[in-house]
């Protein structure tokens, strides 16, 4: 009796015999025995498969810093603020809308609250903050530099009765110019000892300062500081160099 053929195989063990499974040493499914097909998911149709997509349903834009993570750069300028908040999303800005701030006069004070936008600022101590040029009004001028005719005793703080009518007139304009702010200097000459020259100015400074505050002023608004024989404007090895040295100054600040 001639030998039977041999029974047909399944040589992956997928139940499909060999003859009948085009894929025969791959484990597959109907109906041809080979594996199935691998269904790549892309919902935002971005190239980038779901699996691997940061943002599978945001297409991705190709921008730095990550043109290949699968989303899109909201943030393009680099200035902190995303897409669509940012609303100049090519120029770095600020909060809120993430556009630059304009400042066509380049004196620092937003276009959006400068009244003269296209005039700068002149910062002088007095209205700083309107964005215009402006000039000191005479009163305030007076006031602004060195006070010539502020007397102390001598070696001491103690001011002048000869002095008060001047400093009436500096209260008066501080009364009159309500959102002014003062520093008021004290200044020696060098004779003597340099730490005794400073604080002898800085307690003249604020004396004046004292005087002012007795007056009605806010000392919020007055600042004091004692240079002693700092900041010469005059000769010290003459006696009247010395005497232009020992003085007090005014300056304007803004705040």
């Amino acid at each position: 009796m001639p030998n039977a053929a041999p029974l047909p195989v399944d040589s992956d063990g997928d139940g499909f015999l060999d003859p009948q499974d085009l894929c025969p040493m791959q484990r597959g499914v109907a109906p041809n025995g080979c594996p199935a097909p691998v269904v790549v998911v892309d919902t935002d149709k971005d190239g980038i498969p779901d699996a691997t997509d940061a943002c599978p349903n945001e297409p991705e834009d190709g921008l730095p810093p990550n043109p290949n993570d699968g989303c899109p750069n909201k943030d393009p300028d680099g200035d902190g603020i995303p897409v669509p908040e940012d609303k100049c999303p090519t120029e770095k800005g600020v909060a809120p809308d993430g556009c630059p701030v304009k400042d066509r006069d380049g004196d620092g004070i937003p276009d959006a609250v400068d009244k003269c936008p296209d005039k700068p600022e002149t910062y002088n101590g007095f209205e700083d903050t309107d964005g215009c040029p402006d000039e000191l009004p005479k009163a305030l001028a007076k006031f602004a530099g060195v006070i010539k005719g502020i007397e102390f005793d001598f070696g001491k703080a103690t001011i002048r009765k000869d002095s008060d009518k001047l400093l009436d007139e500096a209260v008066k304009v501080l009364s009159e110019y309500k959102e002014l702010h003062v520093l008021v200097s004290g200044f020696t000459d060098d004779v003597g000892e340099r730490q005794a020259n400073i604080d002898l100015s800085e307690a003249r400074a604020k004396s004046v300062k004292e005087y002012m505050v007795s007056k009605g002023i806010d000392m919020g608004r007055i600042e004091t500081r004692g240079a002693g024989p700092d900041d010469p404007i005059a000769d010290n090895k003459t006696e009247k160099g010395r005497q232009q040295n020992r003085r007090i100054e005014f300056k304007l600040v803004s705040k």
